[in-house]
């Protein structure tokens, strides 16, 4: 028998979840639904994303965040940094689908903080924390440096940039071998980009000091039929 697919969310990204290993509870589904409309009433108020995503949310924000977990192995007990969470992507998504993991989300912008705050609050997820200010000062808060399994983040600044900031968080072992899974692994910069990356990557391996860059092409199975054109996850070990 086939599973049954929550009525509030679209039976695609359910299928796609299920056939990439993320079993979520009709619970969880739950929350994702409300977050999604929790993004789209603040977004009549405040800028969290375009007017044209409004239309694509599930599959443009939702399934591209939860793709994260397709290709990266998230240990329970985790501590991840959502670095530049805007309207809270990735970071809410991840947390409803791994509440055993600490989530941190920072923005620069207030206002943006505030709503995501209250999307917290309303959908009641725990382990979940939002700072409002900027990357590389936020890094200096005492019990921070060095604390972070993993930093997540969309395509907000250049891959130098986001290395330069998501360094000083990340704790300072060595990451462990992932060829065994396949998967990467922590501790690691974990982007979520687009285009031609080739000079991006070039100008950060040169500066940024960085031990091993992999990109990642977002193919996975059903991906040819979603608007996921070009999008690639960029892994950065330190």
């Amino acid at each position: 028998m086939l599973p049954m697919e929550s009525p509030d969310v679209p039976p695609e990204i359910q299928r796609r979840c299920r056939e990439n290993g993320i079993q979520l509870s009709d619970a969880q589904y739950g929350q994702i639904a409300l977050f999604v409309r929790s993004v789209l009433d603040w977004n009549g108020k405040i800028n969290l994303i375009s007017r044209r995503d409004q239309e694509n949310i599930w599959f443009s924000h939702i399934l591209h965040s939860l793709s994260i977990l397709f290709y990266v192995d998230v240990p329970g007990g985790s501590r991840i940094l959502d670095l530049g969470t805007g309207g809270g992507f990735p970071g809410i998504p991840l947390a409803i689908a791994r509440p055993d993991v600490r989530m941190v989300l920072i923005d620069s912008i207030r206002k943006k903080t505030m709503a995501v705050q209250e999307m917290i609050e309303r959908i009641g997820l725990t382990g979940v924390s939002v700072w409002t200010g900027r990357a590389e000062e936020m890094s200096l808060k005492p019990g921070t440096a060095g604390s972070f399994d993993y930093v997540f983040t969309r395509a907000v600044a250049s891959l130098e940039d986001l290395a330069r900031w998501s360094r000083p968080y990340l704790k300072k072992r060595a990451a462990a071998d992932s060829a065994a899974s396949g998967k990467i692994v922590p501790p690691a910069l974990v982007a979520l980009k687009g285009g031609d990356l080739e000079r991006e990557i070039s100008s950060a391996r040169r500066k940024g000091r960085l031990k091993e860059v992999r990109v990642t092409p977002m193919s996975f199975p059903g991906s040819t039929s979603l608007p996921l054109e070009d999008k690639k996850l960029v892994a950065v070990y330190f």
